[in-house]
């Protein structure tokens, strides 16, 4: 199930591969493949939009998921209703969601074009999805509107498994909410917050459907993301090494952050207490012997 398709990736990254071979003998590239991924059409533009897709999408993300985790936290009918709500974007499918904001930011007849025409905002339609820094914007909103309830989920769940009385002792100490936050709570959420991060890169790195809908990498690249841009070079152009390599690089970037994550995580025992217990065991040992 996997082990095949990847097999299958990683030799097309490394081989000839277009439309007039695909079904048959693939020549040895090397990398080739990979050295040509510069002189592509909207490369630079593409790392350029992955920066700033990368930034726009995952702060938002995570300040609004978390700050909805800590205001949901406590039970009531009220909050449990807001619990549900806030779910409902993570369980529409992209298409759907792509649709819907395509109808919201379309022109001249879009939701917002319309309210910004009605209102005198703008003496002329907008046009969100044909200007480049808008339709950037657009394609920041979406990805923000689908990532904060799987942010919100993790991080409500790191939450709970704070005890309780770690927050009595702060409030009889005397701390403030803003203490409270920043001296319990996020310390112990370290980890939690470390994996809602690597989590958040990996998939708004992968982010394909929807922005293929919305703007198929346009107007003049200005949403060229890596998952368009693969997908473009291989089943538009015919280039599959390319898109394969593409493929491949991405890999490499989310490999690296999850290594990143790896370290960050990973708990050193003290040399002291481990020393300390393997003398204990040898007197122990000494003792029965």
């Amino acid at each position: 199930m996997f082990g095949y398709p990847i097999f299958q990736t990683v030799r097309m990254a490394f081989s000839y591969v277009t439309s007039t071979n695909f079904t048959g003998s693939w020549g040895w590239a090397g990398f080739q493949n990979f050295r040509a991924l510069p002189s592509l059409q909207g490369w630079d533009l593409m790392l350029r939009n992955t920066l700033i897709f990368l930034v726009g999408s995952i702060v938002p993300q995570l300040l609004i998921g978390g700050l909805l985790a800590v205001a949901l936290h406590e039970r009531s009918r009220v909050r449990r209703l807001a619990r549900s709500l806030v779910l409902l974007p993570w369980l529409f499918p992209p298409v759907a969601t792509a649709t819907v904001f395509m109808w919201m930011f379309a022109s001249p007849q879009g939701l917002f074009d319309s309210l910004f025409t009605s209102l005198h905002l703008a003496h002329a339609a907008p046009y969100f999805l044909e200007t480049s820094n808008d339709a950037l914007i657009v394609v920041i909103l979406v990805n923000v509107w689908i990532g904060i309830p799987f942010n919100y989920l993790l991080i409500q769940a790191g939450l709970q498994s704070i005890p309780a009385d770690l927050h009595e002792v702060a409030m009889i100490d005397g701390a403030g909410w803003w203490k409270e936050l920043t001296r319990v709570t996020i310390p112990l959420l370290r980890d939690t917050l470390l994996t809602v991060l690597m989590l958040g890169i990996m998939g708004t790195m992968n982010v394909f459907a929807f922005v293929w809908i919305l703007t198929q990498g346009g107007p003049a690249d200005a949403t060229m993301l890596p998952g368009p841009l693969a997908y473009s070079e291989a089943f538009v152009d015919f280039e599959y090494g390319q898109g394969a390599a593409i493929v491949l690089g991405v890999v490499a970037v989310l490999l690296c952050v999850a290594g990143v994550f790896l370290v960050l995580t990973r708990r050193k025992v003290p040399r002291e207490p481990r020393s300390r217990a393997r003398r204990a065991a040898t007197e122990l040992k000494g003792a029965y012997t």
